[in-house]
This record gives C-alpha cells, sequence and structure tokens, in this order.
C-alpha cells in the first residue's frame, strides 16, 4: 500500500494501475465469496443451525445487512447459472463487482430464464466493453425484448397511474407528480432550459460584478434554488397562453407549438432514436402480423429519447403515424449519418445528431449529461476534421479544452 508520500509521486498511469490491482482483488474475493454461499444453498447445509435460508445464515455467520447477505446469494446464482462470469469474475477478475449484481437481478427474473442460454455471451461479453452505465442501460434493453409483455405492462402502469399534486404544508409549498416517459421527458427538457436560463442570468449579473474573477461559487443563488426559481417561470409563462388540451405522450410537435405561443420561442422538440428494424417489428406486430422474433443481441433494435431512456413501442408508433417523431436515420453501426455540408460549427440539425451520439460527455469516466455539453469534434478541425456525425460528440467544456493537450478520441 503506498503512502502519502509515495502517491504524490506517482503517474496517472502508475495510480491508475495500483488501484485496479486493488479492485481485481475485490472482485475475485467478491466472486468467490457468492459462489461459497451459493454451494452451501445447493448442498442444504445453512441448515445445520436452523436457519431457514442461506441469506439468513450468511447473514448470522458474519454480521451482514439484509441487502449484503440477499447479494451474494443472488450474484451465486447467477455465477453457477453463467460459467462465462464465473469465468471472468474469480480467475481474472475481469468482471466488476457491479456488474455481477446487474447480471443477477436478469438471472433471477422468471420471465426470462428460457432465453439466458441464448443470452449469456451477449450479456456477459457487453460487461467487459462498456462502461457500467451503458453495460446497465443494455441489459436493460435486452431484458424489455426479451419480456416484451413485461416491459409494455410498465410502461402502461405508468401512464394510467400519472398524477400530480400541489399542496402547502405549514409554511412550505410542494408539488408531486408522476407519469410516462415520454410525457416526463418533455416536461423535464422544458423545465432543464428554464433552469439554464436561471443560471446564465446569474453568470452573466456576476461577471458584471465580479469580471474575470467570477466563477461559479460567487453565483447569487443555489441551484436548488435556480430550478424552484425557474419553476415558477415555467408556471407563469404558461398563465399568460392560451389554453388548450394537453400534449398527448407521443405529441411533441403539438408541445412545441404550445410553448411557442409563450412568445419564448424554446421550441422543445423529444427525438426518439429507433432502429429501423425495431420499428419495422413492432409496425408489423400493430397490423397484425406475426414477423419473427427481433435478435436480442443487436443494440439497434431498441427505441429511446436522445438520452437514452426507454420508449414503449406502442408510443413510438402513435407517434410515428402522427408524424411527430423526429427520424435520425442510423448506418448499421449506429452512427447517426451525415447530413450535408462541411462547415466549421456543429449547428441546427448537425448539433442535434452530434449530441445523440453519446448520453454524457465523451470523457470516460465525466458523467455530465450531453444537453450541458458542447457539440466537439473528435478529429480536431485544426486537424483537418470534418464537421460531421461521425467526427463529433459531445464534451463538457472542461474536457473539451482539455482534449487538445495531447490526448486524442475516436468513436469505439
Amino acid at each position: 500500500m503506498p503512502d502519502v508520500d509515495a502517491i504524490g509521486g506517482m503517474s496517472p498511469a502508475d495510480l491508475e494501475a495500483c488501484l485496479r490491482v486493488f479492485d481485481g482483488e475485490r472482485r475475485r474475493l467478491h466472486a468467490q465469496i457468492a459462489t461459497f454461499v451459493n454451494r452451501v444453498e445447493v448442498t442444504g447445509a445453512f441448515v445445520g443451525d436452523h436457519h431457514r435460508t442461506v441469506r439468513a445464515w450468511s447473514k448470522a455467520a458474519c454480521n451482514w445487512s439484509g441487502t449484503e447477505a440477499f447479494q451474494f446469494a443472488q450474484v451465486g446464482r447467477m455465477l453457477a447459472r453463467f460459467p462465462t462470469a464465473a469465468a471472468a469474475a474469480g480467475a481474472a477478475g475481469c468482471l466488476g463487482v457491479a456488474q455481477m449484481q446487474v447480471l443477477a437481478a436478469v438471472v433471477a427474473n422468471p420471465r426470462v430464464r428460457d432465453l439466458l442460454d441464448g443470452g449469456e455471451d451477449h450479456l456477459v461479453g457487453r460487461a467487459g466493453d462498456c462502461d457500467f452505465d451503458e453495460f446497465a442501460q443494455r441489459v436493460a434493453e435486452w431484458v424489455a425484448l426479451a419480456d416484451e409483455d413485461g416491459a409494455d405492462d410498465g410502461h402502461e402502469r405508468a401512464d394510467r397511474g400519472r398524477k400530480a399534486h400541489a399542496s402547502i404544508v405549514g409554511d412550505r409549498f410542494y408539488l408531486d407528480a408522476a407519469g410516462g416517459v415520454v410525457q416526463g421527458t418533455l416536461l423535464k427538457e422544458i423545465f432543464d432550459q428554464f433552469a439554464q436560463a436561471e443560471w446564465f442570468a446569474d453568470w452573466q449579473a456576476g461577471v458584471l460584478e465580479h469580471g474575470e474573477m467570477m466563477y461559479p461559487g460567487l453565483m447569487g443563488r443555489t441551484d436548488p434554488q435556480r430550478r424552484f426559481d425557474a419553476l415558477i417561470t415555467v408556471f407563469v409563462t404558461a398563465a399568460g397562453m392560451q389554453p388548450g388540451p394537453a400534449p398527448t405522450a407521443t405529441d411533441t410537435e403539438a408541445a412545441s407549438s404550445t410553448a411557442s405561443r409563450s412568445g419564448s420561442g424554446c421550441g422543445v422538440v423529444v427525438n426518439l432514436m429507433v432502429g429501423y428494424e425495431y420499428f419495422m417489428y413492432h409496425l408489423r406486430k400493430a397490423l397484425g402480423d406475426d414477423p419473427s422474433p427481433l435478435d436480442l443481441t443487436n443494440p439497434l433494435n431498441r427505441c429511446t429519447t436522445a438520452n437514452d431512456v426507454p420508449i414503449d413501442p406502442h408510443d413510438m408508433l402513435i407517434g410515428a403515424a402522427l408524424g411527430h417523431v423526429r427520424r435520425a436515420v442510423l448506418d448499421s453501426t449506429g452512427v447517426v449519418l451525415d447530413m450535408g455540408r462541411r462547415k466549421r460549427l456543429f449547428t441546427g440539425p448537425l448539433r442535434d445528431t452530434v449530441m445523440m451520439t453519446n448520453r454524457w460527455c465523451i470523457w470516460p469516466g465525466c458523467a455530465r449529461p450531453a444537453a450541458h455539453c458542447q457539440a466537439d469534434h473528435l478529429l480536431p478541425w485544426g486537424h483537418q476534421g470534418p464537421t460531421t456525425s461521425g467526427n463529433g460528440g459531445p464534451a463538457c467544456g472542461h474536457h473539451n479544452r482539455w482534449k487538445s493537450t495531447g490526448y486524442r478520441t475516436w468513436h469505439d
């Protein structure tokens, strides 16, 4: 274990290598414990001290929390079910602890049990190919494809249970709402734009007062305060509009028109990303046909918002029928195709396609959402990088500046 002085003299590469050594040991030990717990469960050895379940036995033996005991038992069953995962986690330490828990939840889902054999290589392989957030999203999409009825029921329940409630309790005001994903995405896009406007207002006021010494810590309001003030602005703006019917789950064009009546011209649009084969499969089903099953391992067999939020196929088809879905044409690798002329900056529809290429900043480990990033050239313009969607990606301001100091970026 390096001490503080030794760490101060280590290079970034040495620091990462050291952390990976420790994490590899943690992964192997986690897999060994889970495997041991599973074998105790399979043999029934835990009943020796009159425990009813292996969870109760392990909780008593190691003073684990109930959550810990549950997770070790679940991961143990997954490793026994997926030999490739056991090999990756145990011998090589290549499978992360969090990834094991995601896979364990899939194995525990009784509705996809019959498809696990065919999905093992894909699911375990993605655990090593993607960062964790991307992996968890892809696994969720695989489960949604494998369990169509369950996914549809979830979206239908969310829409059927939509609600909104405003109340004043004592000296505080509370606003609570819940509903479907498409409506929620639209509301969030509008709210985030108003919140961003409040942020820029605070920043400009700070620049006028502090000049070049301005930094976010000198802003007059906290982020929660700005977001509440943005909510007030949304309601006050809406109060000056002509009343009309609320937009439906996929009626994003109507919602955009409604927003424009306020005079702000915000033009909010919700983009739905859908693979062609996935679209045709659900269209044929809706028309009463019996199409061949989709390839569960094809990453384009999905429908999401630009921020990778899964969308119910039924809502997607309604939007397509009404003409309210902005189409994004994808090539065989899932990259949005080029949209025309060469130019210096990503603007208009071309900027939209670039921001659709990733949910977050392209810098590994950066969780800044794409909506808060800049459309950036992967191969810099100054190095003959073209202004095309294939050479673009979202980058936060901080990492956009760092990118040109000896690093290189590329589409994987």
